[in-house]
């Protein structure tokens, strides 16, 4: 009688626990010999043998004998360059002799690609594979920051040194103008969205990452697949085995350089006072209160009778970040688990800034029958961030901390930036929740085909509270203090099932054919609520019920719901193991576009040419692997947010006339003072022709390896090209909307990617290799559109049509970036700056203001000649886009003594300063007729705030980025089989020529200030029991 679903479940849970409960008590260990040997007899001196799924191993002798403990059961990995590994199983014998098979002919390691796996010798695309074994002693919050530098053609900027930041990712450049350029991220088979979701994963959870980067590779993903994927598999138990890992990384991080406030009161005041002067005002330090605030004279200070507040120290500390994981594995025949547990905790350099994180993963696996396997996958992440607003550690030395009462010192009634005030009564924290659980099944329905079903379910909960005291914010002063809370949720289901045949006929051809669909729901709701007026700040925002109730708003309730159903396959052919085809097809239709267009189509190719199997060049002794590889293919985004498609209507609340008015509509507000103010979008028009965006995209590609393979390169030449670019598009007042989603422009990517690996010195007590990577990319904006339709501004001087984008800089009062047709994304528009105008020299222009400037000033350039500097006289300054990319790894080994370098470097973008001239050490340097220097321009706190490329700078830099030294100690113990004892530095040195802290910057190529990066000092040990 054969077995019901109650009984089968009933034995995958039984079996499981049984696995738990005995897991721990299996064979003991044994002492075993050994010898190795290659397919001629000779010894191979120096492979390395170790128990699979543990550090407890060794290595082979000069006869090629080994010796260690290994329990019954266990199963014995070789390991050697040039050769392929082999695997042996303990039993009751005490000697096995094992012969290793020549590889270097031959490249059997398998590489994850979407819904399905190969060797890396048969891959058609380009794909870069990290494995994670050296990056997993390295300090890091998220795993995308830890990618930076190790594969070629991905692009990843660890802007932000905040306590759970993640980092912005990026694959052969920007495809988009409005809608998404974040790569998907894939966990297990799960689509979990963008590249911010790597954060949430354990570094020492994951095996491999996979990176797919041209059309052929990532078209199976469709819709998602235009911005690259990134395939993310987690670790399994070995076979036979039972093991207990602990791991735990202390890191203590410092300012990599001095911070630029005042460090002298006395240098600072006649600073001030110059700058009071050069604007037409009189001076402030001397001796005088103004606004209730007394500046005293420079007497005074020089005679120490005032304040030198070391701000820096009450506000910065010496942040800590200790990190734990516990891991449990067990496999035999018939089941498998693996558990991982991580605690992180993330001091952040301003004080109360904290990030607080758990991590639990357990994968179990169990074999019903021979050809049926249940495989379930699961995770929960808690985190808890506490934000501490950015305390201003540059305040005034001058003033003190308390005043004579011992009050709080507060430098007159609109003094909201005290950071013992901020830290002692403003909250602001957000806990976040997620978890994701997948059950998968396997099914061998007869030799060659399988299918693959598989559910996913993932649920994410945020809650942000904020509170904001009546003395830390004009508004909360205004308003008797704020409180905020702001939720939201998500939830998202996914249900695919795919078909694979697999078949190789006459030994000749082989084919793999692969088909399958996919259902993927998505929803979520946000709520953001205010209360004001409260009577003290004792409950802060335990009871928003205590606030005024005509104060009490709900800003923000929204809801969304998305879905996409997919349709896709993929084929695969070899003829003689020397040419191979892989075509694919998916079709994907989705809620998020208009009735006429909810389903795009996305097909690709790709041929390769395994050109060291022919016979002319299979007899070559040094040869390796050449192999030639073309790819065509299309893929899409549909990076944007629901409803976009459809006539939508909001609600907006604001403050008019002195109380809050609410309005109803489309788009805009007519009523309200400046009636041509675009100042909300809560509405919009339908669009039912709104379509995918679509990247087509051209590789041609090389894998070489020569001398055994001790030597491997890959380079990649693409073209990508992206149109129908999902864009904004103002409308007319007088349609009473503000902006529709329209099908609008082009834009491409070109580049080169080259990854050089070679395995130097390869002998029983030493090793050395070095992996160099390279990275090229060129962007252009093709076109916006209609210049008239889509309201594009024109350059007086070229002609150029190009339109504003990016964020306001509060120096110039302006944005910085446009979109300039013919030219890359975001490059700098503005005026030319040729030095500083000397004594009794003409500046050549009258400035904008209808000035002559004076000396000292800036000499801005009169491109229309007409001696007056206008609008018409800006131009394109500079390309925050890198010329090129590229990192050094170099791995060092001496028995169990190891040493990594790892060096990143960027060339040719450009950085904007902003607050330049703010900056002490800039006013310190300052000209006067006494130091008439050509580099930095007179105090001026009123004029010359104009956007221009004095304000640019050039942002390459080489970093040595990590330097880690470790030992590793195996035992032949009971209970102890080895163990791995490391430091290492992050951020060790940065050569660069720019000013600021640091010049790796967002895309966007603007330096905000902030803080240095931080140097991070590890120490950490990883034991295997």
């Amino acid at each position: 009688m054969k077995p019901n679903l109650r009984t089968n479940l009933g034995r995958f849970l039984l079996g499981t626990i049984l696995l738990l409960a005995t897991g721990t008590v299996w064979a003991q260990p044994q002492n075993i010999r050994g010898k190795i040997t290659d397919s001629s007899g000779q010894p191979v001196v120096g492979a390395s043998v170790i128990v699979k799924g543990t550090t407890n191993g060794t290595s082979a002798k000069a006869d090629g004998t080994f010796e260690l403990n290994a329990a019954k059961g266990a199963t014995l990995q070789i390991t050697m360059l040039g050769y392929k590994t082999a695997e042996k199983d303990v039993t009751t014998a005490t000697f096995y002799p094992i012969t290793l098979e020549d590889d270097s002919k031959l490249v059997d390691e398998v590489v994850v690609v979407g819904y399905g796996a190969v060797k890396k010798s048969d891959l058609t695309g380009s794909v870069a594979s990290v494995k994670m074994g050296a990056l997993d002693n390295l300090s890091s919050t998220s795993v995308d920051g830890l990618l930076q530098g190790r594969a070629a053609g991905l692009q990843v900027l660890n802007t932000s040194q905040d306590p759970g930041a993640g980092a912005i990712v990026r694959i052969r450049g920007n495809s988009s103008l409005e809608g998404s350029n974040t790569p998907l991220v894939v966990v297990n088979g799960f689509p979990m969205g963008d590249a911010g979701n790597l954060s949430q994963i354990n570094v020492s959870d994951i095996e491999s990452i996979e990176i797919l980067k041209d059309a052929s590779a990532s078209a199976i993903y469709g819709s998602r697949g235009a911005n690259g994927v990134i395939l993310v598999t987690t670790k399994s138990a070995a076979k036979g085995q039972t093991n207990i890992s602990v791991k735990h990384q202390t890191v203590i991080s410092q300012l990599s350089d001095p911070l630029d406030i005042w460090y002298d009161p006395m240098l600072m005041a006649q600073v001030t006072n110059e700058e009071q002067v050069n604007a037409g005002l009189n001076p402030i330090y001397i001796g005088q209160t103004i606004g209730g605030i007394y500046y005293p004279s420079l007497l005074e200070i020089q005679n120490g009778e005032w304040a030198n507040t070391n701000w820096r120290d009450l506000c910065l500390r010496t942040p800590v970040l200790n990190s734990t994981t516990a891991a449990i594995s067990s496999a035999n025949d018939r089941a498998s688990i693996n558990l991982n547990v991580n605690y992180h905790n993330n001091q952040g350099l301003y004080k109360k800034d904290s990030y607080e994180r758990i991590n639990a993963n357990l994968g179990v696996t169990y074999n019903l029958y021979k050809n049926l396997k249940l495989t379930s996958y699961n995770v929960l992440s808690i985190t808890n961030r506490n934000i501490s607003n950015g305390l201003e550690y540059g305040r005034n030395p001058l003033w003190p901390v308390y005043d004579k009462e011992g009050n709080y010192y507060l430098a007159g009634a609109q003094d909201f930036g005290h950071p013992l005030v901020i830290l002692d009564n403003v909250l602001n924290k957000t806990t976040g929740r997620d978890f994701v659980t997948s059950l998968a099944v396997d099914w061998e329905l007869v030799k060659g085909l399988t299918i693959h079903s598989q559910l996913d379910y993932r649920y994410q909960t945020s809650v942000g509270d904020v509170y904001r005291a009546s003395n830390t914010s004009q508004d909360a002063n205004d308003n008797g203090g704020i409180a905020q809370i702001n939720n939201s949720f998500n939830q998202n289901l996914m249900s695919e099932t795919y078909l694979t045949f697999s078949r190789t006929f006459n030994e000749n051809h082989s084919l793999t054919v692969m088909a399958g669909h996919s259902y993927n729901w998505d929803t979520g709701r946000g709520l953001y609520t205010t209360a004001r007026g409260f009577v003290n700040d004792v409950l802060k925002n335990e009871n928003m019920n205590a606030g005024n109730p005509n104060l009490r708003q709900i800003y923000n309730d929204g809801y969304y719901l998305s879905k996409l159903l997919s349709f896709y396959g993929r084929i695969n052919y070899s003829l003689k193991d020397k040419y191979l085809l892989t075509a694919t097809m998916r079709a994907d239709g989705s809620t998020k576009f208009g009735k006429n267009n909810k389903w795009g189509y996305f097909p690709s190719g790709a041929v390769s040419w395994k050109m060291h199997n022919e016979p002319w060049l299979k007899q070559s002794r040094w040869l390796s692997e050449l192999k030639l590889r073309l790819s065509y293919g299309a893929s899409g985004n549909q990076g944007i947010s629901s409803y976009q498609t459809l006539d939508r209507y909001g609600m907006e609340k604001f403050w008019h006339n002195g109380e809050w008015a609410t309005v109803i509509g489309p788009g805009y507000e007519v009523g309200r003072t400046g009636a041509n103010d675009r100042y909300m979008v809560w509405g919009g028009i339908a669009n039912p022709d709104l379509k995918w965006e679509s990247t087509s995209q051209l590789d041609f590609g090389v894998d070489f390896a020569a001398f055994d393979r001790r030597l491997r390169l890959t380079a990649d030449v693409y073209y990508k090209k992206t149109t129908d670019l999902l864009r904004e598009k103002y409308l007319p007042l007088s349609s009473s909307y503000d902006k529709i989603w329209v099908n609008d422009g082009e834009v491409t990517n070109k580049g080169f990617e080259v990854s050089l690996e070679g395995d130097i010195v390869h002998t029983r007590d030493w090793s050395f290799s070095a992996t160099f990577i390279y990275s090229m990319n060129r962007n252009k904006v093709v076109s916006l559109g209609d210049a008239i339709s889509s309201g594009l501004s024109q350059d007086y001087l070229t002609g150029m049509y190009y339109e504003v984008t990016g964020q306001p800089v509060s120096m110039f009062n302006q944005n910085a970036s446009i979109y300039a047709v013919g030219h890359p994304m975001n490059v700098f528009y503005g005026y030319r700056v040729d030095g500083i105008i000397q004594e009794g020299q003409d500046p050549g222009f009258i400035d904008p203001d209808g000035l002559k400037d004076r000396p000292g000033e800036l000499k801005y350039v009169d491109l229309t000649g007409d001696y007056a500097i206008t609008p018409e006289d800006r131009c394109i300054i500079g390309d925050p886009n890198p010329d090129f990319t590229a990192s050094l790894n170099l791995s060092l080994r001496w028995k169990n003594l190891d040493l990594s370098v790892f060096l990143y470097g960027v060339y040719g973008n450009d950085v904007l300063y902003n607050n330049y001239t703010f900056s002490p050490r800039v006013k310190a340097k300052r000209w006067t007729p006494d130091n008439p220097t050509n580099d930095f321009p007179r105090l001026n706190n009123a004029r010359q705030y104009w956007l221009s490329d004095y304000f640019l700078q050039d942002g390459s830099f080489l970093r040595i980025q990590n330097i880690t030294l470790g030992y590793n100690l195996h035992f032949n113990r009971r209970f102890l089989k080895g163990m791995r004892i490391y430091a290492n530095i992050d951020n060790v040195h940065t050569f660069s020529k720019f000013d600021g802290y640091d010049p790796e910057v967002g895309l966007d190529g603007i330096y905000w200030g902030g803080y240095p990066k931080l140097r991070k000092y590890t120490v950490g040990i990883d034991l295997n029991f």
